[in-house]
């Protein structure tokens, strides 16, 4: 595991209590509250992954989101 995969593990699990994260694709897999959705948007960017899916859960007023290293 390289710095910038450490570095996104510690970002996500400092918002979310669950992070899934896959060695072989460079995928992270993770369900935050809505507002603090951008700050991971832009921090994950800056660390080269890209975002590949969201879906938003209205009743918890969260989203669940992956990301995949370029």
């Amino acid at each position: 595991m390289n710095a910038n995969v450490c570095r996104a593990n510690a970002l996500c699990e400092e918002f979310s209590d669950y992070v899934i994260y896959d060695n072989e694709l460079d995928s992270i897999l993770f369900n935050i509250p809505f507002q603090y959705f951008e700050t991971i948007y832009v921090e994950l960017g800056k660390l080269g992954y890209e975002l590949v899916f969201k879906t938003q859960i209205k009743k918890t007023n969260s989203l669940t989101c992956t990301f995949i290293k370029e």
